[in-house]
C-alpha cells in the first residue's frame, strides 16, 4: 500500500513537471528570435558557473581554481542563479507578472527589468577583471588569470544586452501596430456611428407597444 501511494505521488510530480516544461516550451516558441537568444545565452551563463573562472598560481607552484561561487568572484554565482529565475519570468509570464506590476508605483517594462539586472552583473564582472590584477600581487605570487569560462560568461552578458535591444525594438513595433489598429477601428466606428444609432432607434420603435 505504501509503495502504491509513493508511486502515485511520483507520477503526479512527474506529470506536473512535464506540464510545466511543455508550457515553457510553448511560451518560448512564441518569443521573437531576440527573446530566444536571451534565454539561450542565459543558459550558457548559468552553465559557466560550474567551471573555474579564476586560476591562481602560488609560490609552491600549486594552482587553485576558483568558481563563481567563491569569495574571490564576489559570490556572483548566487546572483546569476537568481537571475536565471527572474529573466524567464519577465519573458514568459503573463498574468502573475501583471499582478506584480500592478503593485509597483511606476511602469516597468520587461526589457528595462532585464537591462537593469544584467547591468548589475556586468558591473560586477568588470570590477572582477580590475581586482584580478590585485590578486597577482597580494595572493597569487606566480600570477592570477581569468579562465575561458569567465570570458564565455562575460560574452554571454554582452550578447544578452544586444538581444535585449532588438527585443525592445520588436516590442515597440508590435505596440505601435496595435495602437494604429485600435485607432483605425475607432475611426471606422465613428464613420458608421450615425447608421448604427439610426438602426438602434428603428429597432426601439419596432419594439414599442401600439398603445
Amino acid at each position: 500500500m505504501n509503495d502504491y501511494i509513493t508511486n502515485s505521488k511520483n507520477r503526479k510530480l512527474k506529470t506536473k513537471i512535464l506540464l510545466f516544461l511543455s508550457r515553457i516550451n510553448i511560451w518560448a516558441g512564441k518569443l521573437p528570435l531576440s527573446g530566444r537568444v536571451i534565454i539561450l545565452m542565459e543558459s550558457v551563463l548559468t552553465g559557466s558557473l560550474f567551471f573555474p573562472w579564476i586560476h591562481m598560481v602560488h609560490l609552491d607552484g600549486s594552482i587553485h581554481n576558483h568558481y563563481a561561487f567563491s569569495q574571490f568572484c564576489f559570490y556572483i554565482g548566487y546572483w546569476i542563479l537568481l537571475v536565471w529565475a527572474l529573466t524567464p519570468f519577465f519573458l514568459l509570464s503573463h498574468t502573475k507578472k501583471e499582478r506584480i506590476r500592478a503593485l509597483l508605483p511606476f511602469r516597468l517594462s520587461d526589457t528595462q527589468a532585464i537591462i537593469f539586472i544584467f547591468t548589475v552583473l556586468l558591473v560586477s564582472m568588470i570590477n572582477l577583471i580590475i581586482i584580478n590584477g590585485l590578486y597577482t600581487t597580494q595572493i597569487a605570487a606566480q600570477g592570477s588569470t581569468l579562465g575561458w569560462w569567465f570570458r564565455i560568461a562575460f560574452s554571454s552578458i554582452i550578447l544578452i544586452f544586444i538581444a535585449t535591444y532588438y527585443l525592445s525594438r520588436t516590442n515597440k513595433v508590435i505596440n505601435t501596430d496595435m495602437y494604429y489598429l485600435d485607432h483605425q477601428t475607432d475611426d471606422e466606428l465613428s464613420r458608421y456611428k450615425n447608421i448604427l444609432s439610426s438602426e438602434n432607434e428603428s429597432q426601439k420603435k419596432n419594439m414599442s407597444l401600439p398603445i
